[in-house]
């Protein structure tokens, strides 16, 4: 069965191969960051934002979701490529409405096409507004009354 719970510091390096594993599972052109680099971020944002939970399967880490609780943001939320489809994705997500039940927003590759059909199934719209509009993301809100403007300290 799976476990949810929070990042441990014994955590950080399968976490950053969690993360790139995944990242290169998309399927994009080129990559869009190096293992090294994820890396280098994990420290960082878990320092400087982060509130990351771990799903586990059988003692392995198998997922994570990293939360900007003052940006009101789902940052980042990975699943280990084999376990795609099993539920986790489904948890982690279900643990960022329950930490920010009045709403939050996310960023994703236009092209990861596999993880804005999971976040449209899961009640997430894709924002449209001119402030959501950039070439290298897509915005998406959750709930439908939440929009990105709406008490974040980034002004997006």
């Amino acid at each position: 069965p799976m476990k949810l719970r929070p990042y441990a510091p014994a955590d950080q390096a399968v976490l950053a191969d969690l993360w790139f594993a995944s990242w290169t599972s998309i399927g994009l052109e080129s990559p869009v960051v190096t293992r090294a680099e994820l890396a280098a971020r994990v420290p960082r944002e878990l320092a400087g934002r982060w509130n990351v939970t771990v799903a586990e399967v059988d003692g392995r880490m198998v997922g994570f979701l990293a939360l900007a609780l003052t940006e009101h943001r789902l940052d980042q939320l990975f699943i280990l490529p084999a376990a795609k489809g099993s539920g986790i994705g489904r948890a982690l997500l279900g643990v960022a409405k329950q930490q920010m039940p009045n709403g939050f927003w996310l960023a994703t590759h236009p092209d990861n096409s596999r993880a804005r059909a999971f976040y449209e199934r899961h009640g997430m719209v894709h924002d449209l507004s001119d402030c959501a509009m950039e070439q290298d993301r897509a915005r998406y809100v959750f709930p439908r009354g939440f929009h990105i403007g709406q008490d974040t300290k980034n002004g997006f």
